[in-house]
């Protein structure tokens, strides 16, 4: 089985979410291909506070100017690609850290009022994570690729979406802060048809980021990806969105 994990910042920054995470991993890791895409924003907006820099979002996207991208690329490729990395070495994972540059994995569109920012994805390259896959090595990709020829931050979740619907993966898992999708009494939504989205945004029991998370996920099923599952952890079920 192939599986696309989108990596949250919460385990990324929190030592005994991470070692639950690569716990888990390792037992996923024995029988199936395993790609995991992570950005990082709390990380680059901690570092771009300790260099003076101020941070500016527009639409949940990080406003990206030369500065700010030095930053960006320095701790999404660097620091937080290679020290995930390291953990999962370990630990004895076979794995191998990436940005969507390597290879031209993500090539987008700019979105030229954020700046270094990826906009409309336009062209995906899954020859290289192929090849490491077949070699039964993990793949961990950091958010940062191509857009119009020039080095662009683009937003993990797109990534995502993207890789998974060219790579057909049989599983697309979203570890986010949320247990799952909620319904109107807070409680979580088990099992989720595509065909019920729409009813859920209308009704207002979806609302804020799930609702683009959500329309995303069912394009990427309607594309041929087999299932989705949206957790905050990767022992839980949490939502599974299905056809």
């Amino acid at each position: 089985m192939r599986i696309l994990i989108k990596l949250s910042g919460k385990v990324i920054d929190d030592k005994e979410e991470l070692k639950n995470f690569i716990t888990s991993i390792k037992k996923l890791h024995k029988n199936n291909q395993l790609i995991v895409v992570h950005g990082g924003g709390k990380q680059v907006s901690s570092w771009s506070e300790k260099l003076g820099l101020k941070t500016i979002f527009v639409n949940g996207l990080r406003v990206t100017d030369e500065k700010m991208l030095e930053v960006v690329i320095s701790v999404l490729c660097g620091l937080v690609n290679k020290k995930l990395v390291f953990e999962f070495i370990k630990n004895n994972l076979k794995v191998v850290g990436l940005s969507c540059i390597d290879g031209k994995i993500v090539e987008t569109n700019i979105e030229k009022k954020l700046g270094f920012v990826g906009s409309k994805i336009k062209k995906v390259n899954i020859e290289i994570i192929k090849i490491l896959l077949k070699q039964k090595f993990i793949v961990l990709i950091s958010s940062v690729g191509i857009g119009d020829g020039k080095i662009v931050n683009i937003n993990a979740d797109n990534i995502s979406y993207a890789l998974a619907k060219q790579l057909k993966v049989d599983k697309l898992i979203f570890l986010t802060d949320k247990q799952g999708v909620l319904d109107k009494e807070n409680k979580v939504i088990k099992e989720l048809k595509i065909s019920q989205i729409k009813n859920l945004i209308n009704r207002g029991v979806v609302t804020d980021g799930m609702i683009p998370k959500l329309n995303s996920i069912k394009d990427a099923i309607m594309s041929g990806v087999g299932n989705v599952i949206i957790s905050n952890n990767l022992n839980s079920i949490g939502t599974l969105v299905k056809k």
